[in-house]
């Protein structure tokens, strides 16, 4: 390649980059209740409603999409914190509540394909379902919520857990696919963070005023 058709392919990367670089930031700013790190990504922040006091942490992903002609959404409460890389799916309704803590890669969907037919071609089937997570839950790193899940007040998840049934309030559930470990309740133990300040503090806000 010569050095010519070279910086034009250079330019236009560049160029492709800053697209994507502000798109995402527009998507930021439509929700300015949201304290983020650096690389999070929002889409469809107009189906996406939040309380105060809300951090996402570096990499998070929300996205409440579209299926099966279906618009999703995401309903996050106060005091809600996202951790690094978790990333949440809202086709099919996705509810938290408030002063809920969400650990690093942790998976919540409200939308699941189906088996595929070897014997059949044509597009996934999906299906959705509502997830709803109460207040004062705790789900740690690793975890992976499915969709039709309900997860009660001052319930907690073990890291690497997949809940595919619901948990009652106050229990604490791990394994694959996780059960009850405990029926202790925990309601009113959890902190209430300030996220704000937390990631003032540690040099991770993204200031979008």
């Amino acid at each position: 390649m010569n050095p010519l058709a070279r910086a034009v392919t250079d330019v236009r990367a560049l160029l492709r980059l800053l697209q994507t670089e502000l798109g995402d930031a527009r998507q930021r700013a439509a929700l300015p209740g949201i304290t983020y790190a650096s690389h999070t990504i929002i889409r469809g922040a107009d189906r996406i409603r939040t309380g105060r006091n809300v951090f996402l942490d570096h990499g998070a992903y929300l996205n409440p999409s579209t299926v099966n002609d279906r618009r999703g959404f995401i309903e996050i409460g106060d005091d809600v914190e996202i951790g690094p890389y978790s990333v949440l799916w809202g086709g099919g309704g996705l509810t938290i509540g408030n002063n809920v803590h969400l650990g690093a890669h942790v998976h919540i969907t409200t939308q699941q394909g189906r088996p595929v037919d070897s014997t059949k071609r044509g597009p996934l089937i999906v299906d959705v379902a509502p997830v709803v997570i109460g207040n004062d839950v705790l789900i740690y790193s690793g975890a992976i919520i499915v969709p039709g899940v309900r997860i009660g007040d001052g319930a907690s998840v073990a890291a690497g857990a997949v809940v595919v049934r619901d948990v009652p309030a106050g229990a604490r559930v791990g394994g694959v696919p996780a059960r009850v470990l405990s029926a202790e309740r925990r309601r009113e133990i959890l902190p209430r963070f300030d996220h704000v300040k937390m990631a003032v503090e540690s040099g991770h806000r993204e200031d979008l005023s």
